[in-house]
């Protein structure tokens, strides 16, 4: 311990005993309180499957989860550990086939703290809304209703597990890859996603499975404790505006951009700094010219202006062939140094529009700044957007929600 020159003045004039009291008051001061590491391990090789016969909406089993939607949804309510900063989190996803064959979108939400959640709004049957469930209501500027959060969306792979050690698929396999992925693994950070956790959380697990086999999980959450600092912490709020993803049974697929824009009007109670959108978006059709596979520009304005234009697409979905052992393949000709060749193509490798079979879909970060308290709305806008028919299922899964920083 280094005492400078006006401490060894005070010591010399000082008795003994109230010296050594001192000393060990200091000791004891520069030993603060340190939080722990924890995990909240929400599934380990967990089965999701459907099954209209047996799984009925809110059927829990014994292992703490509640059935939805057949099956296909799954909710349990966590404590949240408590840290004096907040810590670094981050949620991790594996998953592998336990039959299902196909790629369909999956998501490890938030349930937000609100007077209704989409348990209540997406299963019960609505004569006024035909998308109910997908944006945020207020009353007299108090939440009612806030849609989920994802804290991860997912694209299960073709048959990565159940169908990797099928002898009958290595002909299927290129010869770049050694062997098939026996699994897929996902994490996404979320820790700016803590203040809005609170004591506890609600998590949903949805997988739009129709078939018995389905898949197997492992989910957790991480939390890592951060070094205490001097420095007053930042509060961030989040706010969950909008999300079109079919999570409830009386929800419908969501087409609604073909016949016009999203719009979602909220009253901000307070003034907020460093504000951000955080928007997640994949594209689905069940046919070649579907909303799957048309690129479309997606225009999205805050209070009448501009934030951002942009074609969600992904074109490097060839890079997850190792985790599609079950896609289909075909042949297609191609010319190489002069010579035509038929070179096999995977439905896997195709290019999509936001996402591949066997990826975590990222949101897009769109910088708002600083926002004033009051009336605010959002705008979403997709013109190209296709309807949703008997024979062409198109609709676009968009999540959208709001972070700021609060200064009291």
């Amino acid at each position: 311990m280094n005492f400078d020159k006006s401490t060894m003045t005070w010591m010399k004039l000082t008795p003994a005993y109230l010296i050594i009291l001192a000393l060990v008051s200091l000791g004891s001061c520069s030993e603060t309180s340190q939080d722990s590491d924890h995990a909240i391990v929400c599934m380990d090789d967990f089965h999701i499957f459907f099954d209209p016969d047996t799984l009925w909406d809110e059927l829990s089993e014994n292992d703490g989860w509640v059935r939805w939607d057949n099956g296909r949804l799954l909710t349990q309510s966590f404590a949240v550990p408590h840290f004096h900063v907040r810590p670094s989190i981050t949620a991790h996803v594996t998953l592998r086939s336990a039959g299902d064959p196909w790629d369909k979108s999956g998501s490890l939400m938030l349930l937000p703290d609100s007077k209704e959640s989409i348990l209540d709004v997406g299963f019960k049957p609505s004569e006024t809304d035909s998308f109910p469930g997908v944006q945020l209501i207020q009353r007299e500027g108090s939440p009612q209703y806030l849609p989920p959060i994802e804290l991860l969306r997912f694209i299960t792979p073709f048959g990565v597990g159940h169908f990797s050690n099928m002898e009958r698929l290595d002909e299927y396999r290129p010869v770049y890859i050694p062997e098939w992925e026996d699994s897929v693994r996902w994490e996404a950070d979320i820790s700016h996603l803590w203040e809005a956790m609170k004591d506890t959380i609600t998590l949903g697990v949805y997988i739009d499975t129709w078939t018995h086999e389905g898949y197997k999980l492992d989910m957790d959450i991480q939390f890592e404790a951060q070094p205490l600092t001097v420095q007053k912490e930042v509060v961030k709020r989040t706010i969950s505006l909008v999300n079109t993803t079919k999570f409830g049974s009386e929800q419908r697929h969501f087409d609604g951009f073909a016949e016009g824009p999203l719009i979602a009007p909220f009253e901000l109670n307070e003034d907020a700094t460093n504000a951000m959108l955080h928007y997640t978006v994949t594209g689905h059709g069940g046919h070649a010219e579907g909303d799957e596979f048309v690129p479309s520009v997606h225009d999205i304005s805050w209070n009448g202006d501009s934030v951002l234009s942009f074609t969600p697409w992904r074109s490097d979905c060839a890079s997850f062939r190792r985790l599609n052992p079950s896609s289909g393949v075909w042949m297609e000709r191609t010319y190489w140094k002069g010579d035509s060749l038929d070179e096999r193509i995977a439905s896997s490798d195709l290019s999509r529009t936001g996402w591949c079979p066997g990826s975590m879909v990222e949101p897009v970060v769109i910088p708002l700044g600083d926002l004033k308290a009051g009336q605010h709305e959002l705008k979403v806008e997709v013109p190209t957007a296709q309807s949703f028919s008997e024979d062409e299922m198109n609709f676009w899964n968009v999540g959208v929600y709001l972070t700021y920083e609060f200064h009291e």
